[in-house]
């Protein structure tokens, strides 16, 4: 067997081993700059696609607040909405003793009956300050009229207190407490007394006669306390304010 023998000088193998290696070298440096380089160019079209997006979604909420009114011409509306709102409640309940009558009768709790409703206006002492003597009311021409209806029925209220004095039958003092916390939460009433309770006995049975002493809210003060736990004997269209919208 021959042996092999390298005839070239060991400097030559040193330059081509150096050369390999600069290849090498080079090549991994393209190989980076090429991934550095898709990266680059992948993250711009992410960024272009994102702006397109934006521009559209942009463009989408200004066409809708275009569509959508000026929010000062909205508050006007809700304002004047509850100022209707208010003269036509107090106008309901001023003109109407049997729409009264009615919601108290809803808020009856069971075994528990009327037979004496009383509805009365109370004149109201009220002290006017020299200043408010002097200075006359200032009326502005652009002034609602349900507004000025709103604060001649206001002023109306402030004079005079529509009162509502009941009798009534009942089991025991606590059907006549859970009534009185049913009339409360219906928010009409200012005040709710208790003028009498006495016992008396009815076919064998004990009872209690009871009287009650209401004041109704004036207009624009009508706020149902909503209650699931005292309310849950009560209709849906007096616990969900629907006295003022039939």
């Amino acid at each position: 067997m021959i042996p092999e023998i390298d005839f070239l000088p060991a400097s030559y193998r040193e330059v081509r081993r150096r050369h390999r290696n600069r290849i090498w070298r080079r090549t991994i440096v393209l190989i980076f700059l090429t991934l550095v380089t898709l990266s680059t160019v992948r993250q711009r079209e992410i960024q272009h696609q994102l702006q397109t997006k934006k521009e559209a979604l942009e463009k989408r909420a200004q066409l809708m607040n275009d569509q959508l009114e000026d929010p000062t011409q909205l508050t006007l509306q809700i304002q004047q909405t509850d100022i209707r709102a208010d003269l036509l409640a107090g106008l309901q309940l001023d003109e109407s003793p049997a729409q009264l009558l009615n919601m108290i009768s809803h808020a009856l709790p069971e075994y528990v009956s009327l037979n004496e409703f009383q509805f009365t206006f109370e004149k109201v002492f009220v002290k006017e300050d020299a200043q408010t003597k002097k200075s006359p009311s200032k009326k502005t021409e652009d002034e609602l009229p349900e507004l000025v209806d709103l604060k001649q029925l206001q002023g109306l209220h402030a004079r005079e207190n529509l009162v509502i004095n009941l009798q009534g039958i009942s089991p025991d003092h606590l059907s006549i407490s859970r009534y009185m916390s049913n009339l409360d939460q219906m928010g009409v009433f200012r005040e709710i007394d208790l003028i009498q309770s006495n016992e008396t006995m009815f076919e064998g049975q004990p009872l209690r006669v009871f009287r009650l002493r209401m004041v109704v809210n004036s207009p624009g003060m009508y706020v149902p306390k909503i209650n699931a736990h005292y309310t849950a004997g009560l209709d849906p269209w007096i616990t969900a304010g629907g006295l003022f919208y039939e």
